[in-house]
């Protein structure tokens, strides 16, 4: 993306992909850790932060790729009025 080559649907699908395998660490962590350990309860919240973050990335994507898509679509306009 920050070279000009990436895609913004790629981007959505990798930082979808992150969230998801925080959530199954997590998840395999909870099984393995006792109830009441504060590097689970430390883990959990971490996993909540990549969640917020996941979303905001997501909706970042698709914002650019609007924008993207609008810009485009005026330099047409713009190319066929002349």
């Amino acid at each position: 993306m920050v070279k000009g080559d990436g895609k913004y649907e790629e981007l959505v699908v990798c930082s979808q992909e992150i969230a998801a395998s925080t959530a199954q660490l997590v998840v395999a962590s909870k099984v393995k850790a006792q109830r009441e350990s504060e590097n689970l309860s430390q883990l959990s919240d971490a996993s909540k932060g990549v969640t917020t973050a996941t979303g905001l990335v997501v909706a970042s994507a698709k914002s650019g790729a609007q924008r993207v898509e609008e810009i485009g679509e005026l330099s047409l306009i713009d190319m066929t009025a002349s």
